[in-house]
This record gives structure tokens, C-alpha cells and sequence, in this order.
């Protein structure tokens, strides 16, 4: 299987590289910027322009699946720090993706990682949470990762929405469903998420929004 990973410089989309070359997989790394990509992959191709649909045809084509690992990038991990990336980043690249992959060249399988509490997900967090969320610019996150699952649900394609809990950077590939009662705040470690990431390419939840977090 060869897998196109868009948005492959950021900490999961590289945890993603190296767990997919590691099951065999053949992998193509979509970046803005190849000179930040620290993990190896097969070929890279370098996107100016996420949202143009004829740029991510260029660089799908001829893959068997796609692996969305974008997210609103802001200046430190403070809440309320400035962002250094497009409000819209998540929602534009995956408009432009749903455009590429009705070319009969493209593939039609994308797994897009979102975020625990975005869409439906949102009145479920605790009141408090979402206080925070509302008042900081994670809010901006939400509402990009809310407008693309809307768009692939729409889109008629084979889709899978991936909503990890609050992130870590520790070792370990073990994740399980969230259930009713999962806090956001769970950790999960990225590498975890990748490996989900990747089960999700072939599994039963075709069509599915699954949050996860730490086994």
C-alpha cells in the first residue's frame, strides 16, 4: 500500500512515517516545506498551496489512500498564543483534497485526524473546558477541525474522522475508543494516534468518526 501523508512535517504526521515504513508501507510526504520534515519517507512533494485542488491532485495521484494529520499551528503551546498558520488550514486543504480525489487518478480512501470535542462532540466537554476553549485561540482550532469533518461527511467519499484526546509526546502505540465518560484531557501519545491512524486505513470504520485516547 502506498499512503500520501498530508501535513507529514508535524510531530504525528512524521510518528505516522515512521509506523507506516515500519508495517511496509510505501509512503509519500505532502509538505509546504521538505526542509522540516525529520523523518524519512519514500518521496516527498512540496504543496505551495494547500487549498488548490490541481497541486494535491499532482501530489495523490497514483496512491492507494490519504492520511490527514494537519492542524492549526500557534506560535507556542500557550492557549492564547498567536497563530502561525491560516485559521482555516484544516478545512481549505481538505475542501481541495475532496476536489482532487474525484479525479480518476486519485484515491478514494482519507483518514483525517480531528480533535476530541469538535462537531457533535462539542456540548459532551465539560462546561469549564469549553469556557477555556471559547476564551483562547484553541476555539479557532475547533471550528477549522468542525467545518473539514463537515465536508468529508458530505463529500460521497470513503472517509474515516480520527478524534484523538489531548496529545502527548511519550512512548507507546496502545489506544482504545473513548466512551462516554473520557475526559478530554486524557493523554494519548502521538504515536499511539499514528497507529490508529494507520489501522483505520483498512478496518471496519469506513464512514465513522471514532475518538480515541490512551489504552
Amino acid at each position: 500500500m502506498r499512503i500520501a501523508v498530508v501535513g507529514a512535517s508535524g510531530l504525528t504526521g512524521q510518528q505516522v512515517l515512521r509506523l507506516a515504513k515500519l508495517r511496509g508501507m510505501s509512503t509519500l510526504a505532502v509538505v509546504r516545506d521538505a526542509a522540516r520534515l525529520g523523518t524519512a519517507a519514500d518521496s516527498i512533494i512540496e504543496v505551495s498551496d494547500f487549498g488548490s485542488a490541481p497541486e494535491l491532485l499532482r501530489a495523490v495521484a497514483g496512491t492507494d489512500s490519504i492520511i490527514v494529520t494537519m492542524g492549526i499551528n500557534r506560535k507556542t503551546r500557550s492557549p492564547w498564543a498567536p497563530l502561525v498558520s491560516p485559521p482555516d488550514i484544516c478545512s481549505r486543504t481538505v475542501a481541495a483534497l475532496i476536489d482532487a480525489m474525484r479525479h480518476p487518478d486519485a484515491p478514494k480512501r482519507i483518514v483525517y485526524m480531528s480533535s476530541f470535542g469538535a462537531g457533535d462532540q462539542w456540548n459532551k466537554l465539560p462546561f469549564w473546558i469549553r469556557a477555556l476553549i471559547a476564551t483562547s485561540n484553541i476555539r479557532i482550532g475547533y471550528r477549522d477541525h468542525t467545518a473539514a469533518e463537515a465536508l468529508l461527511r458530505a463529500s460521497g467519499l470513503d472517509w474515516t474522522i480520527l478524534r484523538p484526546t489531548a496529545l502527548n509526546d511519550e512512548a507507546g502505540q496502545d489506544w482504545s475508543e473513548a466512551g462516554p465518560e473520557t475526559s478530554v484531557l486524557r493523554k494519548i501519545p502521538r504515536a499511539a494516534v499514528a497507529a490508529a491512524l494507520l489501522e483505520m486505513l483498512e478496518g471496519p470504520a469506513k464512514n465513522r468518526t471514532v475518538s480515541i485516547t490512551g489504552a
